[in-house]
């Protein structure tokens, strides 16, 4: 190696090295900034400057011409005008390289065509029971194991893998490079088992976005959309599934392979449960396709095989190449050494501006200046970057804020429960709570709004939390939970009139369940397993049909037989249906409501679930909500 090379490596500047020799052979490019952001630090100079000739020009405003030099004694620092001019553009340059080192520049080991891949796909088949129904030419399963294996003949020049899934996810090939891996795993998906269980994609899409080798790909979804995927629970697991997906850079290209429905299958025969009635299964193209565009991808429904092909060839021919990752170290080269090498020059020539003889006193901007350069010796740029990612990501909190927002005014709470879950604090739990409830998940809603709750700051956040929580808890069927949070909203001091008044009405609800409830256990026949095994039977002996029928027998065996004689009850009368009875019944009839009113009713109209004002600069406030009840009367 030349004496160069030899001391670019011992400076930490050998890529700088072979980026320079790039350019001199005319095979270099122009490097790209990682951390742009960090160029604010550029500003900083600008405005010490702008500051210093300010005050120069008020002095010389101020002050009389003969004055001039006396009032600009102590802003020319009793130096040389060489000495000031050095300290002031060595500071520069060390603003200047260490903003430029904090930003990271990086460079393309190859040129960018070299670097620019395909992005992978990975086939993501339904394997459960669902897809055994035959509302699709010759099933489902039958039909997504032949058009996974034409779309593999059009894709020879990408990385295919093979994921299948029914209430858990098994990967059976890894995206890879050879064609013949993937028909060879395909045509064992026909002798696995087909669980009866509700499908559950989430778990294969948390896996796929934790797949190194998949991210910036696409996931080709062969599903039968069956509907009790998305009820209740399962529907907020999806969604996180999705987002899990979107942060990763995945998108879904889906299809759901479902026709109107019908029964399972097995063996041909149709599936039945335990009391005989065929087991059917619904699909929902439309939650599908929602998730399909929370990840950036497209959704459609099979018709034919070769438009079902067609559509999926479109849609990975859409997908964009993977361009050069410049946040990897083994296709880009950092060159931040070199800007932080500058950084450290220009540090020590302030240093040696400053400990001049004539300097009484060092400025404290400049022993500022020189604590920065310290550090900036110290830590590389990466970590300095990643030190600005908490004020960095403020903007988007308030993004995702503002999308939940705006989804919740459309109607669209799958994607305000996506945006919500993306950001943090009161805000962002109690919108996702409002939007799990609205979505029929108030299990999901309960945990959003006991979060919510505990990150709430002011009397207002505690009480709209607790009265959203207290809803969310009937809903789940917990009332004596709900009695409790509806309790806290009516024991907070500062709560809002109108959610207090709603709050005190719902309580009353909670409780005329609890004691409607507690009068029907009472009816009840209770179990008494200390009767049964003392006496035999779970009632009183002494009250007891066995008992008095024991009473009424001889007592003794008669007869070498050893039966004994018993009294036979008395026969009851035959009924006999006549113009009395069917009066008397005709009467009882018309003394029967038969549309009571249920408690709920009353309870469930008392939080139409507004959206609230979730910004942080403007102060929550409730829902106006009436304090009668019957006011309510009518709206959703």
């Amino acid at each position: 190696m030349s004496l160069p090379a030899d001391l670019a490596q011992a400076l930490g500047l050998s890529d700088v090295w072979v980026w320079v020799g790039q350019l001199a052979s005319g095979a270099g490019v122009w490097p790209h900034l990682a951390h742009p952001a960090w160029l604010v630090l550029w500003a900083l100079p600008l405005l010490l400057l702008i500051a210093q000739w300010r005050r120069r020009q008020t002095l010389r405003h101020y002050a009389d011409a003969s004055l001039h030099p006396w009032a600009l004694v102590f802003a020319s620092a009793q130096t040389t005008r060489l000495r000031r001019r050095a300290l002031w553009g060595l500071s520069f340059v060390f603003w200047l390289a260490l903003g430029l080192a904090l930003a990271d520049p990086r460079v393309p080991k190859a040129s960018d065509e070299a670097l620019q891949t395909r992005p992978p796909l990975l086939f993501l088949i339904d394997d459960s029971a669902a897809m055994s129904v035959a509302d699709v030419s010759p099933n489902r399963l039958a039909r997504a194991v032949t058009l996974v294996g034409l779309l593999a003949q059009n894709f020879p020049d990408r990385r295919l893998g093979l994921m299948v899934y029914a209430d858990e996810a098994g990967l059976l090939l890894p995206p890879a490079a050879d064609p013949s891996l993937l028909p060879f795993y395909l045509k064992h998906i026909a002798a696995l088992p087909h669980p009866l269980v509700t499908p559950r994609p989430s778990t294969a899409f948390n896996w796929i976005a934790r797949l190194p080798e998949m991210q910036g790909g696409a996931v080709i979804w062969l599903t039968s959309g069956e509907a009790q995927s998305f009820q209740g629970a399962l529907g907020s697991q999806q969604l996180a599934g999705a987002a899990a997906l979107h942060q990763a850079h995945i998108r879904l290209i889906a299809l759901t392979l479902a026709g109107q429905g019908g029964p399972l299958r097995q063996d041909g025969l149709p599936l039945k449960n335990a009391e005989g009635r065929l087991i059917e299964s619904t699909p929902a193209p439309a939650r599908v396709a929602e998730l399909a565009k929370i990840t950036g991808g497209v959704a459609g429904i099979t018709g034919t095989v070769p438009s079902d092909e067609k559509f999926v060839r479109e849609a990975v021919a859409a997908l964009p190449n993977l361009p050069p990752t410049f946040a990897l170290g083994e296709q880009t080269r950092s060159l931040h050494a070199l800007p932080l090498v500058l950084a450290w020059l220009a540090a020590i020539g302030v240093l040696v501006a400053m400990l001049a003889p004539r300097i009484r006193q060092v400025p404290s901007v400049l022993i500022m200046v020189l604590a920065v350069s310290l550090m900036a010796c110290v830590l590389p740029a990466p970590v300095w970057a990643g030190a600005s990612g908490a004020w960095l990501n403020q903007a988007a909190e308030q993004t995702q804020l503002a999308a939940g927002t705006a989804a919740i005014k459309q109607g669209n709470f799958a994607e305000a429960q996506v945006a919500f879950g993306a950001a943090k604090g009161f805000a962002a739990r109690l919108g996702a709570g409002v939007a799990a409830l609205r979505r029929a998940d108030a299990v999901f809603a309960v945990s959003q709004f006991q979060m919510a709750l505990w990150l709430a700051l002011t009397p207002q956040e505690q009480a709209l939390a607790a009265f959203n929580l207290g809803d969310a808890l009937v809903l789940t069927g917990r009332y004596p939970d709900a009695l409790a949070a509806f309790n806290y909203v009516l024991s907070l001091s500062g709560a809002p009139p109108t959610l207090t008044d709603a709050a005190l009405v719902n309580r009353d609800i909670v409780e005329k369940i609890l004691q409607s409830a507690a009068k029907n256990g009472q009816n009840s026949p209770k179990f008494q397993g200390h009767q049964i095994a003392q006496y035999g039977y779970s009632v009183d002996p002494a009250k007891s049909k066995m008992d008095q029928e024991i009473q009424k027998t001889d007592g003794v065996l008669s007869g070498s037989a050893g039966s004994a004689a018993l009294t036979p009850p008395p026969a009851a009368p035959a009924f006999v249906l006549n113009e009395a009875n069917a009066t008397s019944a005709r009467t009882k009839l018309n003394l029967i409501h038969d549309q009571p009113a249920p408690l709920l009713e009353g309870l469930l109209r008392q939080q139409p679930y507004r959206q609230p004002a979730l910004s942080p600069e403007v102060p929550v406030r409730p829902a106006n909500l009436p304090a009668n009840p019957a006011a309510n009367k009518g709206q959703p």
